[in-house]
């Protein structure tokens, strides 16, 4: 029996330590090095550097870190480099050996700015295409959904402004953002303090091009001392005399002289959606919204487009968290096909009522796709009113006929929503309806918007709620959710790491790119079998139990459409 020396003293030299045996074969950072494509990154990042000067950390090292920084979860980018500096597998990961000195964390923030997003980007398409080649899109059957991504920034720091300054500053903010990121990482000349402390304060904007520097704003007002005035560099839609200030609680503005500019008197304004009218000081892009649990914070909102053969995303896309989920279909699936390159005969699309609208069923037959969607509701019925399926129309007198028989004839048109109008002939009518409770309460009687489009529409909704349509929803749950479960539990997904909208973007590309490797890895685990079944080469029971469903529910020619979308 031995026993362990209790001061023993530690050996002074490591001549034969060998990282490339301390990391077991079969670890999960041998299969992303031996999967990942890299070969990307410099020709994408060459022209940020100089020709001369200090030389920077390999390109594809940084990627590197920044994807164990998703992958493991890791609560901060100060954290990674502690964890890179004690962990082996992250050291024959990265090419670092015992004695390479880990980079400062700051090299991470400093690669963002200099590269934009173009990079990560081109990480997240380059999952997609490995994919692609290993055959796990078809591309048949495409489930769309969004989430709320809480924002690194507290309602504390909200303050209420004008409407007109929210939204310039928001737009300033977002056209500037990577020129601030650049200036704020570069220390000023014999000062001891880090630019990338959030304790430092903020280095001096240069004007923009064509645009005068605002003055500085005064320490203090005699009317108001504890007016602050918000740090921003102001697009060419701001005047430069114009200052965002925010009033303390219970103060309120003194009384515009003649002497004051029109812009700083206060004029009776409608009211206006809290976000046209408050913003952020830490995080003038995040939104107020309210999530699931009824809680209203700062938040983005993360779009992504899933394909259903083995929950591979394809498209994903980050917003301001008050977007409206229906307006990021086209784009969203515009994203898919540059991505996937991918032409199937058949494609389904599947989404919830946040995306049957109008303009997507229409976009859906434009681009010959079966557009599953939950058709959007205008909750005619909760406000006391008839639908619409309850009046017929006749084409030929270019009128509808209401349920007790009268008509609305055609008013006017309305370009810009692709609707018309029709209201009824006599108002007397609908005063001695007995519908009238349940139809309207306007004393020029019912009135009534129909699309133009409207027997297209009827058609695409019709489709939508058929046995198809329902199954594809309820499919879509599934995939939808597990994806979202997945990258919030594992990836990090709950909050934003970064402040700033294109931030977000970064973090979003980041973490389905990652979603999308252990895709890849758990197919390349599975072995022969598992690529015979996803290159064609055999069928799975699962496949026929759905074959018989179709042709059980669904018999004939559509049955048999219906297969060519199923999931595999």
């Amino acid at each position: 029996m031995g026993t362990d020396a209790s001061h023993r003293q530690p050996a002074l030299f490591f001549n034969y330590v060998n990282l490339e045996r301390r990391v077991a074969a079969d670890h999960l950072l041998r299969k992303v090095s031996a999967t990942l494509d890299l070969s990307f990154v410099l020709p994408t990042v060459r022209d940020c550097y100089g020709r001369c000067g200090h030389v920077s950390l390999d390109p594809r090292v940084i990627v590197k870190m920044l994807l164990l920084l998703f992958l493991y979860d890791v609560g901060s980018e100060r954290e990674l480099m502690e964890q890179i500096g004690t962990r082996l597998d992250f050291l024959w990961f990265l090419g670092f050996d015992l004695e390479t000195p880990v980079p400062h964390h700051s090299v991470l923030s400093k690669a963002r700015a200099r590269w934009g997003a173009q990079v990560f980007e081109r990480l997240f398409v380059q999952t997609v295409n490995q994919c692609v080649q290993a055959g796990l899109v078809n591309g048949r059957l495409l489930h769309i959904d969004s989430t709320i991504v809480k924002a690194d920034a507290s309602k504390g720091s909200v303050i209420p402004s004008g409407p007109e300054l929210v939204e310039a500053l928001r737009q300033a903010c977002q056209q500037q953002a990577v020129k601030l990121e650049v200036l704020s990482s570069e220390p000023e000349e014999g000062s001891p303090v880090r630019a990338s402390d959030p304790m430092a304060p903020a280095p001096a904007v240069p004007p923009l091009s064509g645009v005068e520097a605002a003055p500085a704003p005064a320490p203090a007002r005699a009317e108001h001392p504890q007016i602050q005035p918000i740090p921003c560099a102001l697009s060419d839609s701001v005047p430069a005399e114009v200052s965002l200030t925010v009033l303390p609680q219970g103060a309120r503005p003194a009384p515009a002289s003649p002497s004051q500019p029109a812009l700083e008197q206060k004029l009776p304004a409608p009211k206006r959606p809290v976000n046209h009218t408050h913003i952020s000081t830490t995080d003038p892009e995040a939104e107020l919204a309210r999530n699931k649990s009824g809680v209203t914070e700062l938040n983005y909102k993360d779009h992504r487009l899933v394909d259903d053969a083995h929950g591979v995303i394809t498209a994903v896309a980050a917003t301001r968290s008050n977007v409206a989920d229906g307006t990021q279909l086209p784009g969203l699936y515009q994203q898919h096909r540059s991505t996937t390159g991918l032409k199937p005969a058949a494609v389904t699309l599947a989404g919830d009522s946040h995306y049957g609208t109008a303009h997507n069923y229409l976009f859906c037959a434009q681009e010959g796709l079966r557009a599953h969607l939950g058709a959007a509701s205008a909750n005619v019925k909760e406000r006391g009113k008839l639908p619409l399926s309850q009046f017929v129309y006749e084409p030929a007198q270019e009128r509808l006929r209401c349920p007790q028989g009268h008509y609305l004839g055609y008013h006017q048109d309305r370009p810009e929503e692709q609707v018309k109008v029709y209201l009824m002939e006599d108002p007397a009518n609908c005063a001695n309806c007995p519908l009238r409770p349940q139809c309207t309460q306007s004393k020029q009687g019912r009135s009534i918007k129909r699309h133009v489009q409207a027997p297209l529409l009827g058609a695409a909704r019709a489709q939508a709620n058929s046995p198809a349509g329902r199954y594809s929803r309820k499919r879509r749950q599934h995939v939808m959710e597990g994806s979202f479960a997945d990258a919030v539990n594992n990836h990090g997904a709950k909050k934003a790491r970064w402040r700033g909208l294109w931030r977000q973007q970064i973090q979003s590309w980041m973490i389905a790119a990652v979603q999308n490797l252990r895709v890849l890895l758990r197919h390349q685990a599975g072995g022969p079998v598992r690529a015979a079944a996803a290159a064609g080469g055999g069928r799975r029971p699962k496949q026929d139990s759905q074959s018989r469903w179709t042709d059980r529910m669904l018999p004939g020619a559509f049955g048999g459409q219906l297969a060519h979308f199923l999931p595999v």
